[in-house]
């Protein structure tokens, strides 16, 4: 919920039961505060989740999604931009 909180904060002390939606493995790098720097719209993952009863996810966590996704928005789409190198 903290982290929730960054971006939506008219939540104030409101508790919503969660559950992790989208897995990605320990070698891949993935952060919520460069897409949102880049003006990445949440719903661009998540869909309009205003409209879910609950959130599920959207989109296929696969690597092809996410390096589709950068080249066409002309993201950095080498291998240590997302992974860490040597595993």
């Amino acid at each position: 919920m903290k982290q929730c909180r960054v971006c939506h904060v008219e939540m104030g002390e409101r508790t919503i039961p969660s559950r992790r939606v989208y897995e990605v493995p320990d070698f891949v790098f993935f952060s919520h505060a460069r897409h949102f720097a880049a003006k990445l719209e949440c719903q661009s993952c998540h869909g309009d989740v205003a409209l879910q009863a609950s959130v599920q996810a959207q989109q296929p966590v696969r690597m092809k999604w996410c390096v589709d996704c950068h080249k066409s928005s002309k993201a950095p789409a080498a291998c240590n931009t997302c992974h860490e190198l040597g595993q």
